[in-house]
């Protein structure tokens, strides 16, 4: 396993939703876990929640983005803080085309579902009844495998895009 490859499967970064009711890690390239503040999952509603794992997505990413630069610049010891800039007709449109991308993902029972445009605008969407339906824990892993689903769609679009345009 080559040094970058190893850092990205070693990340780890982990956000807290502002009002801090709800707290995001992700670990390695998929792995998401979402928490919420002690005794608070009881009291909340299903659009409020939406709101926060909507904020929690986009706090995740933006954290995933700054430790895969740094995992990037260290493995090829000079500083990367962002994509490089298109050189071609190529890179314009695969970036243009990366940034329409619609990813979504939704656990087994479909009681929670999440897409994502760009990795910029999330929605999350919770059946109603849910959280009372559910305890914490059970709430929690669909909510992660949610997650897992849309990364997993969000890979497998962007390595379908990246062979469309560079063949």
């Amino acid at each position: 396993m080559g040094l970058l490859a190893q850092r990205l499967d070693e990340m780890h970064v982990r956000v807290t939703a502002p009002g801090g009711d709800l707290s995001g890690e992700l670990r390695g390239r998929d792995q998401v876990h979402i928490s919420f503040a002690a005794g608070r999952y009881q009291w909340l509603s299903e659009q409020y929640v939406e709101q926060q794992l909507a904020a929690v997505g986009r706090l995740l990413w933006a954290a995933r983005m700054k430790a895969y630069h740094a995992a990037v610049s260290d493995a090829l010891q000079m500083s990367v803080d962002r994509d490089e800039p298109p050189v071609s007709q190529q890179d314009v449109d695969y970036y243009a085309a990366r940034d329409a991308l619609v990813a979504r993902g939704a656990c087994a029972d479909s009681s929670v579902h999440i897409e994502v445009r760009g990795m910029r605008s999330w929605t999350v969407a919770i059946a109603p009844g849910s959280l009372r339906r559910f305890r914490e824990g059970e709430f929690t892993v669909r909510v992660q495998e949610a997650a897992t689903a849309l990364i997993r769609d969000q890979f497998a679009q962007i390595r379908s895009l990246k062979d469309q345009i560079y063949g």
